[in-house]
């Protein structure tokens, strides 16, 4: 009878586990100039929407990110003053759109997303509306931003980003440049000096991964001897599915369809571009996957898998 109650009480704890009934809560706040992103009660990342940490506003971006032990796994190369002052950690950007620069915060006027409100801001997820700047600093475009925040049983740490993009004026073109990531992360540096990057097909190494499709991609290294790794997979939705990647050596990641002349000199200039038409609306999903151990102990396959499966 003991032994019946002991293999109860075990299965009942397995159970709970796979249904999450252990998993830490979300709690978002909501503050003047940003959004506090708390799990179990400590923080997760903070979401900037307004001028914050040295910089004038010019786009939204998470910062710090950081992993089930507290660990910060991201840089924002402002508040460190790094080598790319536009790579903010955890953000959304593109290079070319209608003309204006929307990556790297260079020039007289440099084009903004515009935040405008939050149409929800609950327990575990947040919905803001944007409006991007043309190279005349109006509004060419409409962005409805999702990001959802949850933990995944084996404790890594899981960010939903789906961004739907409606263009105001007559039409959007994305320009087939490099210089772009629609979920675009920086590892921090003790990362990025420890790091493999490996990708779905098995590839590893920048030359490997760069430029090259894959359903998701992966930056892991030490900090203090442990290993961490942020993941970015593509949804089999989205457009040009699955992504090539802008991943470099340095720490850089950022999902990016657009710049395929960039990537195989092959390919014609300008091949790589996107036209979205005015009353066309055209929806990137992106999971972001914050985890401890390499690649393949984070089990980014599975994880994949159950992304994948979500409509």
């Amino acid at each position: 009878m003991k032994k019946n109650l002991q293999l109860t009480a075990l299965v009942l704890a397995a159970c709970s586990l796979a249904l999450g009934a252990d998993v830490p809560a979300v709690k978002l706040t909501q503050e003047t100039k940003s959004i506090k992103v708390e799990i179990g009660g400590e923080l997760f990342t903070t979401y900037y929407f307004a001028d914050g940490l040295g910089a004038p506003y010019t786009r939204p971006f998470f910062y710090p990110v950081k992993a089930s032990d507290g660990t910060e796994v991201t840089a924002d190369q402002v508040t460190t003053k790094g080598d790319h002052p536009h790579h903010r950690s955890l953000w959304v950007a593109h290079g070319e759109v209608n003309g204006a620069d929307h990556w790297s915060l260079k020039g007289p006027a440099i084009p903004k997303q515009r935040h405008i409100s939050f149409t929800k801001v609950e327990a575990d997820s947040f919905v803001e509306e944007l409006e991007w700047e043309g190279k005349d600093s109006e509004p060419m475009m409409k962005e409805t931003r999702t990001a959802r925040f949850f933990v995944y049983p084996d404790g890594a740490r899981g960010v939903d980003l789906t961004i739907v993009f409606n263009p105001i004026v007559e039409k959007v073109t994305f320009g087939d440049t490099k210089e772009a990531g629609l979920c675009s992360v920086r590892v921090n540096k003790s990362i990025a000096t420890t790091a493999t990057r490996s990708n779905s097909t098995g590839a590893i190494g920048e030359p490997a991964c760069w430029g090259k499709p894959a359903a998701w991609c992966d930056i892991s290294g030490k900090v203090n001897e442990k290993v961490y790794g942020v993941a970015i997979l593509d949804h089999p939705s989205n457009p040009r599915h699955p992504s090539t990647w802008h991943v470099r050596q340095y720490g850089l990641m950022g999902a990016n369809i657009f710049g395929l002349s960039n990537f195989n000199k092959a390919i014609p200039k300008g091949a790589g571009a996107m036209t979205i038409e005015k009353g066309t609306a055209t929806t990137f999903r992106y999971r972001v996957v914050i985890h401890t151990g390499d690649a393949k102990s984070a089990n980014l396959d599975a994880k994949f898998k159950e992304f994948a499966e979500q409509k």
